[in-house]
């Protein structure tokens, strides 16, 4: 597979990209991973992005208390403990990530879609936070 990407991309090496690790996190057993997200801007909400492979909706629990929002997440599946694999360049574990969330999102109004292995979360600004459209009168 690797000289099928070299050819299409000529010049461009496969590097490998570590996922990292929640050095803090000592209260759940197993290998703890930050997952990576992205987060979006848009007029009237944030959109948060994370990735989350081998999770379904079942298995993600978000919180939000005072005002730090939480995101848990773990497997759907394990593997067979006689699961002996020939090669591993994926790490197995669960997620954790925390964000401090301001006074300008409307808490009660986040709600989160899972597909894919992708979290999407919408983090609704609070109506005196939106920007809005001011008319201009005449005289």
């Amino acid at each position: 597979m690797a000289n099928e990407v070299e050819r299409e991309n000529p010049g461009q090496e496969l590097q490998t990209r570590e996922k990292q690790t929640v050095e803090r996190e000592g209260t759940r057993p197993g290998v703890v991973f930050s997952p990576d997200v992205d987060i979006i801007e848009r007029g009237d909400e944030f959109l948060v992005t994370a990735d989350l492979p081998g999770v379904d909706e079942k298995h993600v629990d978000i919180r939000l208390d005072r005002g730090i929002l939480t995101i848990d997440a773990h497997l759907a599946w394990n593997p067979e403990p006689a699961w002996t694999p020939v090669h591993t360049e994926y790490r197995l574990g669960n997620y954790h990530r925390e964000f401090r969330v301001s006074e300008e999102i409307d808490g009660a109004k986040i709600s989160a879609h899972m597909r894919d292995g992708v979290l999407e979360l919408h983090l609704p600004k609070a109506e005196r936070h939106r920007p809005r459209q001011i008319a201009v009168q005449a005289g």
